[in-house]
């Protein structure tokens, strides 16, 4: 049996999303001449057009289209380039930035606004046909101003753009975390649709895909396979066709694919755990793993044998056996997150959440601007019974980024930790840092909708269990209070909750009322 658990290195690769400007390419930008009413108008559009060329050509960041190639586009979709003046739909922008190679096009509009003019502008991004709308500006027919406009729309450009990927990523990770595989999918194609070429996002996506809850095989597939036409030696795409083809029940062509990872990219940890799994359905792992504490008896120092060792034992489930291996090797190199990620994981398998708070403290060093690790962090911690240090945390994310996720964080803490007061005090500072906001008042409905939910499930019919089912009816209100305000595309998801509060409010006064009778 061959075994392409070999060599291991002791260096953890840093992953990260390779972009045009990072690979030496400028990024090629084209600008359709803003949409106009009346003369005013027409002369900022022009002018604000000029400017904007001029500020990209003068930027080695950016390759400026033509305005020629531009409206030879537009001629050949059969839009008129005359017809500028009246505003361009975005699907023709879509398709002429597609035609072009353009990786941004930028359009809008500019009317008469008081003794101003206001002026709407959008960033089409062609490879995915979406559009990022900027906030309208205000500006006065004279040059200068509408030459510092020019400037400060090309400098706010990446910010725009990057702005509103972090922010669907930094969602999508809470929502993994929470295994709300919907919503993080929702998040990860907002991400994707304006940057399609985000590897660590498709990986995510791919991996979600792959959840038995979700069990969406074949689009993962396809996920992994377009990345392998970009790069036909991406390791962490082959070890994704062999997670595929497990979720396939075909171990034998998945061992081959993490054997090819194993090979590019001996340093893979989820490579070796892949062909772990595979050798397990083979039949095989029970076979690996003696061949390895086998070799770790002739070499009984040697870490490049305890790294793989301790990954299969990981994968066994057997995390008291892995945990002094890992911690012999971060020993060594503190600087393999990976295996510090897995640490903590057995740790927490474990229940020793004492160890596992001390690693991802160390964990959070590594980035530690990082508001997901702050919010992961906090979390062990308070696992750990670290309540103080939790909160302080969260407090401090909270204060410096106004976080959701913090707010949600700390109200569970305070609820777990019986401080029933300091929770309602949390809901109530979201709900005034975010009034009316859809997703503060979704997150706030869902989690007391799950609190009401749990001690509505309570089912002895004894008078003890009254209280529990009278807090879960006030629960289940509040639920219905946050949940009914929430709009937008979590409106559906709302509204099956309220439904079924309801429900389980019938079913605990039913539970109420049949308990009081019987007393009597």
């Amino acid at each position: 049996m061959r075994y392409t658990f070999v060599i291991a290195c002791l260096a953890l690769l840093a992953c990260g999303t390779a972009t045009a400007s990072e690979d030496g390419e400028s990024t090629r930008v084209g600008v359709v001449p803003f949409g106009y009413s009346g003369s005013d108008a027409r002369w900022i559009s022009e002018k604000l057009f000029n400017e904007l060329k001029n500020n990209f050509e003068d930027s080695e960041e950016y390759s400026f289209i033509s305005k020629g190639d531009l409206e030879d586009a537009f001629e050949d979709l059969g839009f008129n380039p005359s017809d500028f003046e009246y505003g361009v739909p975005p699907s023709f922008v879509a398709n002429a930035g597609v035609a072009l190679g353009a990786d941004m096009i930028l359009y809008g509009n500019v009317s008469p606004s008081n003794e101003e003019f206001m002026v709407l502008w959008n960033v089409c991004i062609p490879a995915s046909g979406n559009t990022v709308n900027a906030d309208p500006v205000s500006v006065p027919k004279n040059t200068d101003p509408v030459k510092q406009l020019a400037g400060e729309m090309v400098s706010v450009l990446s910010e725009l753009i990057g702005g509103r990927i972090q922010q669907a990523l930094d969602q999508a990770t809470f929502s993994i975390q929470m295994k709300n595989w919907s919503m993080a999918i929702m998040f990860l194609k907002q991400a994707l649709s304006v940057d399609p070429t985000l590897l660590d996002a498709n990986f995510k996506l791919a991996g979600i895909y792959l959840e038995p809850d979700v069990d969406s095989v074949n689009m993962a597939m396809r996920i992994y396979e377009t990345i392998l036409t970009e790069d036909e030696n991406n390791a962490d795409a082959l070890a994704g066709l062999g997670n595929v083809h497990l979720a396939q029940n075909d171990a034998e062509t998945a061992k081959t694919y993490f054997e090819r990872a194993v090979d590019i990219d001996p340093e893979n940890a989820d490579a070796y755990l892949g062909l772990a799994s595979a050798y397990q359905a083979l039949g095989e792992l029970d076979q690996a793993v003696s061949s390895f504490e086998e070799a770790l008896a002739q070499n009984p120092t040697n870490l490049t044998i305890k790294f793989p060792l301790s990954l299969l034992y990981f994968q066994l489930g057997e995390y008291s056996k892995a945990i002094p291996y890992m911690e012999e090797i971060l020993a060594v190199n503190s600087n393999m997150l990976g295996l510090r990620q897995r640490i903590i994981q057995s740790y927490i398998s474990l229940g020793q959440y004492v160890n596992a708070a001390d690693h991802a403290v160390i964990l959070l060093e590594s980035d530690s601007g990082n508001s997901q690790m702050i919010l992961y962090t906090a979390q062990v911690e308070s696992w750990a019974g670290r309540t103080s240090s939790a909160v302080s945390r969260l407090e401090s994310l909270i204060s410096s980024t106004g976080s959701r996720e913090a707010y949600i964080l700390l109200a569970s803490i305070y609820r777990d930790s019986g401080q029933r007061g300091a929770m309602q005090n949390v809901f109530s500072r979201l709900s005034n840092a975010y009034p009316n906001d859809p997703l503060a008042n979704y997150m706030m409905g869902a989690f007391y909708y799950q609190s009401g939910s749990n001690k509505a499930r309570v089912s002895e019919l004894i008078p003890e269990n009254i209280s529990t089912w009278q807090s879960a009816i006030s629960d289940l209100n509040t639920a219905i209070s946050y949940l009914s305000s929430v709009t937008g595309y979590r409106y559906n998801s709302a509204q099956n909750m309220v439904q079924a509060a309801y429900n389980s409010i019938s079913l605990c006064e039913e539970k109420v009322d049949r308990v009081e009778r019987y007393s009597q």
